[in-house]
């Protein structure tokens, strides 16, 4: 059976400046699932979940206590040895292209999980510009694949991390006057291209059950769905 454990999430805390832990369940070899009576909700500034779409007896748990569904997310995998490399002209983004990518990726996910009334409009804009900032400099993703126009226009962008055999998207973003026009693709062809090279034999993304296109993507690109999840705030 399950045990639900809770730890501090260091980094969100350090960024957000507040207190955010995140709750999970692990399996144990008890019979039952130990739901922590002990745990004073009241003491944190958020508390935050991710379970499996499947999993109701967390889910009614979390209701019951006052959580809030927040948004769903759809895991997606490739296995890249099925995947056809076509070349793109993207590029790895260096310190140079940071101002583009930090106004790109700052306004790009207002409705992501990092939105009000848990956050604050600057704060998700503050989370991504350094997400993708720690991206061009390799730190927690390895890098950031750009697109650009013959004018130099930035299109879109995407980051990528490496772990072994496996491979994972981190963000994805397309700039509004370049949407419809294949960047998603170009972007995403380029990030398996680099991930193959590197070793990978699978790569996985994920987005926001949401996020119609972006699925429609995926699939299309031969991704396939291994999990569903939600996440749930206090």
């Amino acid at each position: 059976m399950k045990t639900l454990t809770y730890q501090l999430n260091q980094w969100e805390s350090e960024f957000f400046a507040r207190q955010i832990i995140t709750l999970q369940w692990l399996e144990t070899a008890d019979n039952a699932r130990n739901l922590a009576p002990d745990f004073d909700i009241s003491k944190s500034k958020l508390v935050q979940a991710k379970v499996a779409s499947s999993d109701w007896e967390a889910i009614d748990w979390l209701q019951g206590q006052g959580f809030q569904w927040v948004e769903g997310e759809v895991e997606f995998r490739l296995d890249l040895a099925e995947i056809f490399e076509n070349p793109t002209a993207c590029k790895v983004a260096g310190e140079g292209d940071l101002i583009d990518l930090q106004d790109l990726f700052g306004n790009a996910f207002p409705h992501s999980r990092f939105r009000p009334p848990y956050f604050s409009v600057a704060e998700n804009q503050r989370f991504y510009r350094q997400w993708i900032t720690n991206a061009v400099r390799g730190q927690f993703d390895d890098l950031c694949l750009i697109s650009r126009s013959a004018s130099g226009q930035l299109r879109g962008g995407i980051s990528v991390k490496l772990n072994g055999s496996h491979a994972k998207i981190g963000l994805l973003a397309v700039a509004e006057a370049f949407q419809g026009q294949g960047i998603a693709t170009e972007l995403l062809s380029a990030a398996v291209a680099w991930a193959k090279a590197n070793g990978a034999e699978q790569l996985t993304i994920s987005t926001q059950i949401s996020n119609l296109p972006a699925i429609n993507l995926y699939q299309k690109f031969g991704a396939k769905i291994v999990a569903t999840a939600f996440w749930f705030y206090q």
